[in-house]
């Protein structure tokens, strides 16, 4: 099956008959668990910038800062994971970004503009690539290409979710920790 074929009605799959294969719905779970900060980081590190007294031009500028080190980095990322497996790119890719996001909120964003710019480029080039990652090992997991063919729509279709949750996510958990929401 090339990338412009589509399977046949009588060859379609359902979705529960895919997420009901084996390790399916565990691995997308947890690739969508692992790419929610890509819908959370953006507007975090906006509300970040403006509760410290930032602008919102400059809170644009580091999640656009983010955003576009991320993107850059990813096919780099791809060939290492190509080069020296998933699990010894991922790993310490996870660990570094979460390290720079953690970084942020506590050296502040207004103290040191720049400061805050190099960890907020960090943390984007060290974005793990777990969506590349997934799509290379649908093909062991589901032989089957009209299988395969759903769960990469199924993949698709869900990640669209992580940009609606994330923020959705950041909001709630801001309200939440507000020193604001918090009554005397």
């Amino acid at each position: 099956m090339t990338l412009t074929d589509s399977p046949t009605s009588s060859a379609r799959t359902t979705y529960g008959a895919v997420l009901g294969s084996p390790y399916v719905a565990r691995l997308l779970g947890g690739t969508l668990v692992g790419r929610l900060p890509n819908g959370m980081a953006p507007v975090a590190i906006v509300l970040l910038v403006t509760t410290d007294g930032g602008t919102l031009a400059f809170g644009g500028l580091l999640s656009a800062l983010y955003g576009l080190a991320s993107a850059l980095s990813q096919p780099v990322k791809g060939r290492l994971m190509d080069r020296h497996g998933q699990t010894r790119v991922s790993g310490p890719a996870a660990i570094l970004n979460s390290a720079a996001l953690l970084a942020l909120p506590a050296t502040g964003t207004t103290g040191s503009p720049a400061v805050a710019i190099v960890i907020v480029v960090l943390g984007g080039l060290a974005a793990p690539p777990l969506e590349a990652g997934l799509r290379a090992l649908w093909p062991s997991v589901l032989p089957d290409p009209v299988r395969r063919h759903t769960a990469l729509a199924l993949d698709t279709g869900t990640q669209g979710l992580l940009y609606i949750t994330g923020p959705l996510l950041v909001a709630v958990l801001t309200a939440a920790h507000s020193p604001l929401s918090r009554s005397p």
